[in-house]
């Protein structure tokens, strides 16, 4: 998900977790200035009663004859050795589901569930930790298309459950497996700007995640001109994205690859809990990355790189770690440390571990927990197993502990023995181990000298002499930008 608005949208609300598994539902709707609708829940395990979340519609009834209660934010039904019910209800969404006219000033009917509001218009149990299978009927006003997920037998979280119905035009590329349509959903006045600027290499994205990560999940992929308040919202197959980039012919490149990212990382694998919500975003901002560079070069991977580095370094979110467990508003975890700051921990988990361990450990995480839901702990435990070793350090630093590396360095040179010694201490709070930072001394005629630098989290301030070849006049921390930290030199 690319934020565009970030609105304050209550708190971690929802039923306590229980034995309850929903497998699978099938929605029927009709949509209208309000819908009517009928959802089919299957479950297994569990009590006599089956909860729901549902907030603002009105039920008619339970198929049956089941008794069923309600309050502001649940349906309770009592269904006893049933595991399969049928919700009939009505009403107009509050949240959730966008009816409205779009852009083009046509009614449109466009789902918007993240992070818990699906209840707002389809009876669900609305956490990320209980995917289950969707299938769509939808009525829909004559000449309009209708657009939802094609997700066939695997599981998805509800928050990646939607429909979108408004006047399309629709293109279709396959990728080069033959396997997986792509498909371009716009507006008609917007439908030759999106296949040529946006999506033009959408196919491509798709197969170099193929390549990297592991088979695609779903039956199609749909890119969908939409009412959404987010950039972007990686709905599982079918992703939509503002519809004002469209019209204003300011959408790139960039939300594609975040966005078709995420169909593999929070769809295809899913955060159990919104506190590890890293592991979609920060997935996504680097494959972001990892996109460009396979597309465009090694420069555009910096570029991208630096960019979520200076993002991240600016905002406040430095002051909290990753893993924040006293956020209770899932809104407030859409910060530079879930987006940019995980994917700067990706990327020097890296450099740590090497490409050939990094990458089949991302593939043996992909494979393990596909169609399903992870923590943290799971990734960590896939690339150790890659690794052939313990990072425990590395995780508990990155993720747990906040902020980055603060450096003051302090050095000078002794030409009579001809080294150089560095003095090294970590100002911010708490420490942190870094096994290699690249330094480099440069002399008056421009010569480079290259040496590695190491920082032992036991100590706030260090000390370490190199021998230099030529008397240097700068010194340079980190001069490409590989690693999370902050520099301030002098001699």
């Amino acid at each position: 998900m690319l934020i565009a608005v970030l609105l304050a949208f209550g708190t971690f609300q929802g039923i306590p977790r229980s034995a309850t598994d929903v497998v699978s539902y099938h929605f029927r709707i009709v949509v209208d200035s309000s819908i009517t609708a009928a959802a089919t829940v299957t479950w297994r395990g569990g009590g006599d009663t089956l909860v729901l979340d549902l907030v603002g519609m009105t039920v008619d009834s339970v198929g049956g004859g089941v008794p069923f209660t309600r309050d502001s934010t649940t349906l309770r039904i009592a269904a006893g050795a049933r595991r399969s019910v049928t919700v009939y209800y009505h009403g107009r969404p509050s949240d959730g589901l966008i009816i409205r006219d779009n852009a083009r000033g046509r009614p449109s009917w466009f789902g918007d569930n993240w992070p818990n509001r699906a209840r707002f218009w389809l009876p669900t149990v609305d956490h990320p930790s209980d995917k289950a299978r969707v299938t769509w009927d939808v009525v829909a006003p004559p000449g309009y298309r209708v657009v939802t997920n094609a997700t066939g037998t695997s599981a998805i979280p509800t928050y990646c459950m939607v429909i979108g119905v408004a006047p399309m035009t629709v293109s279709t590329h396959r990728a080069a497996s033959g396997r997986i349509p792509i498909e371009v959903w716009a507006y008609p006045e917007d439908s030759a700007f999106a296949d040529s600027v946006p999506f033009r290499r959408a196919t491509e994205m798709v197969e170099i995640m193929e390549r990297l990560v592991g088979r695609y999940s779903y039956e199609r992929l749909a890119h969908v001109q939409s009412s959404t308040r987010y950039g972007g919202m990686e709905n599982s197959s079918a992703i939509f994205y503002a519809e004002n980039g469209y019209v204003r012919r300011r959408m790139g490149e960039g939300v594609v690859r975040h966005e078709t990212a995420h169909q593999w990382f929070g769809d295809a694998v899913t955060e159990r809990d919104w506190h590890h919500v890293w592991l979609s975003e920060g997935f996504a901002t680097y494959f972001d990355a990892v996109l460009a560079q396979q597309l465009d070069g090694d420069s555009a991977y910096r570029r991208v790189m630096a960019g979520s580095r200076a993002s991240y370094m600016r905002s406040e979110a430095v002051s909290r770690p990753i893993i924040d467990t006293t956020i209770t508003d899932p809104n407030r975890l859409l910060n530079a440390n879930s987006y940019q700051k995980g994917g700067w921990v990706l990327r020097m988990l890296r450099q740590e571990v090497g490409d050939s361990a990094f990458f089949r450990g991302v593939r043996s995480y992909y494979r393990r927990w596909k169609d399903s839901t992870a923590l943290s702990a799971d990734f960590q435990r896939e690339i150790e197993r890659a690794a052939g070793r313990r990072l425990e350090w590395f995780f508990r630093q990155w993720l747990w502990q906040p902020g980055y590396p603060r450096l003051d360095v302090a050095w000078r040179y002794d030409e009579t023995t001809g080294h150089a010694a560095l003095t090294v201490r970590q100002t911010q709070p708490g420490r942190f181990r870094m096994p290699t930072v690249p330094i480099v001394f440069k002399d008056e005629a421009g010569e480079i000298q290259r040496y590695r630098l190491t920082l032992d989290e036991r100590y706030r301030e260090q000390t370490a002499s190199f021998t230099v070849r030529r008397p240097p006049t700068v010194l340079e921390v980190d001069p490409d930008g590989t690693l999370l930290l902050s520099a301030e030199v002098r001699r």
